[in-house]
């Protein structure tokens, strides 16, 4: 019987004991844990976001571009408090959201852009981080490209991309022009001989595992990605700069975009063909209105001369 109360008496205080105990740790812990909260909550408040624009005005080769964008500034910033938020727009959505003063910090965008020459607010107002190119392509395997003309080459006509001028200064002008999936599709179905293109249609035929030949266009290209700063915030600006350097550093990685770079050869398949390419013209600047409406005009009278002058 004394044994039974001895062990009762010992748990009850223990009890007391480990009451007492847990309180000083409350006590002792609180402050600490206040602390690491506030660092927590400060870390957060420090988070730099930068938002980029990504802007498709041609087609590419594969993937997309506003992915690949993010994962350089991923890269780039790994264990850093920056975060780049990149959202994929139309030409005609950032005009709106420019005009409407949402403004990025970054913007990528494809030459002869009209509408964001007046926010570049760099020395260097862009940066050219990749390039497509136009190409004839032919299915057919005795082709020599010595007979392609208007009559039997159909035009892919692209999307904010002068395939018009393309067209014209290769000597194809009265060709007949499609979407680009269309073009395609009457290259194969052997209703044209010739397809005036993109790299996006050299993949269009890899996939197919189709036989083809190419002969790149070194008349004119226009199909130029690049990338300005444009917030005046002298933190972002550095960062931004930062993660343009590092973009422009990966030209080696460009062939996840089935796209080129004007620094480095990355491809030893058909691809090869279009690189170290000098074009006889081109057009790698934003545009002004002005601008626009000359090279537009020139397009509607088939003025080559014209079109030379301006493109110089």
């Amino acid at each position: 019987m004394f044994k039974i109360k001895f062990l009762k008496f010992n748990k009850k205080k223990l009890m007391h004991l480990i009451t007492f105990l847990l309180c000083i740790a409350i006590i002792i812990a609180a402050p600490t844990l206040a602390v690491i909260d506030g660092k927590q909550a400060a870390a957060k408040n420090d988070l730099t976001v930068l938002t980029v624009w990504q802007i498709d005005s041609f087609e590419g080769g594969k993937g997309s571009r506003a992915s690949y964008l993010q994962s350089i500034a991923d890269e780039n910033f790994k264990n850093k408090n920056i975060y780049i938020k990149v959202t994929s727009l139309t030409a005609d959505a950032a005009r709106l959201n420019l005009s409407e003063g949402n403004i990025p910090d970054i913007i990528s965008y494809g030459a002869g852009m009209l509408g964001i020459e007046n926010y570049l607010c760099d020395k260097i107002p862009y940066y050219t981080w990749c390039r497509g190119g136009y190409c004839i392509l032919s299915i057919n395997e005795n082709a020599d490209f010595s007979d392609c003309s208007k009559d039997n080459t159909i035009i892919n006509e692209g999307t904010d991309n002068l395939s018009s001028v393309t067209a014209i200064l290769c000597g194809l002008n009265g060709a007949d022009f499609d979407k680009p999936t269309g073009a395609y599709v009457k290259l194969l179905n052997g209703k044209y001989k010739y397809l005036l293109g993109t790299q996006r249609d050299i993949f269009r035929l890899k996939s197919r595992g189709m036989n083809f030949k190419i002969k790149p266009v070194t008349e004119f290209n226009d199909l130029y990605q690049n990338i300005s700063i444009i917030t005046n915030d002298i933190k972002k600006y550095t960062l931004a700069k930062d993660f343009i350097n590092h973009l422009m550093s990966c030209y080696n990685k460009i062939s996840k975009l089935g796209l080129f770079s004007d620094n480095q050869k990355i491809y030893d398949d058909e691809l090869s063909q279009m690189e170290s390419i000098e074009f006889t013209y081109k057009l790698k600047t934003p545009l002004n209105e002005t601008l626009k409406k000359e090279i537009d005009f020139a397009i509607i009278n088939c003025d080559e001369i014209k079109l030379k002058k301006l493109l110089k």
